[in-house]
């Protein structure tokens, strides 16, 4: 994809807020992104995390309207920014890149109304139990085992929809039970038997 410039984030650094209008698209290159919304209590809802190859702030853009949620490095990023009129002319051009799209937002869509789903019809550990499973596709690397999930107790209780408090507690149990272990801010899963056991243990509280 032509005409894009690559910029450097250092962690926790805005890439885009909440309420303004879109001026082009970003693409991953390196590193981890979070997008979250700013709820009426004035806490933070995480709605998803994006990771390298994945492409963030193109839906209003399309739509023409102010972005719905902000966008924050989780931890150093490199990332292709395309101006909103380079890459609308690349889109009437390439059906691929059309046809690409469409599935993103097909996946997107699908993910926030799942996130809003189990916010309100599953308990603190469905929730917890589901997000790792997430988090582990998403930071998994090459097969490699352990799965390292390096992500701030703060942010994980903001995807999961619960307190720092909650978490704390619900993550003892998780050790407890041998579902998880912990290193600092990182959960590990050790291995295939491990992930197979949080696999199990999700469809039996399902």
């Amino acid at each position: 994809m032509s005409r894009g410039v690559e910029k450097k984030y250092l962690r926790s650094a805005a890439i885009f807020e909440e309420g303004y209008l879109p001026k082009g698209v970003y693409i991953l290159n390196r590193g981890k992104v979070k997008l979250f919304q700013r709820t009426l209590s004035g806490s933070d809802q995480i709605m998803n995390i994006h990771v390298a190859g994945e492409m963030i702030g193109y839906r209003p853009l399309l739509s023409n309207e102010r972005y719905p949620v902000s966008a924050t490095a989780l931890e150093p990023c490199a990332i292709t920014f395309i101006p909103k009129k380079h890459f609308l002319t690349l889109l009437e051009r390439s059906f691929a890149l059309s046809s690409t799209l469409l599935k993103f937002l097909s996946h997107e869509f699908t993910v926030w109304v799942n996130t809003i789903s189990l916010h309100s019809s599953t308990t603190v550990k469905e929730r917890l139990l589901l997000n790792i499973l997430i988090l582990s596709v998403k930071y998994r690397e090459k097969n490699k085992w352990p799965i390292r999930i390096s992500l701030s107790k703060a942010d994980l209780a903001c995807l999961v929809g619960t307190s720092n408090e909650t978490l704390a507690r619900m993550l003892k149990v998780l050790k407890a039970e041998k579902l998880i272990s912990a290193r600092g801010r990182t959960l590990e899963i050790s291995g295939p038997d491990q992930l197979r056991r949080i696999q199990k243990t999700v469809s039996l509280l399902a």
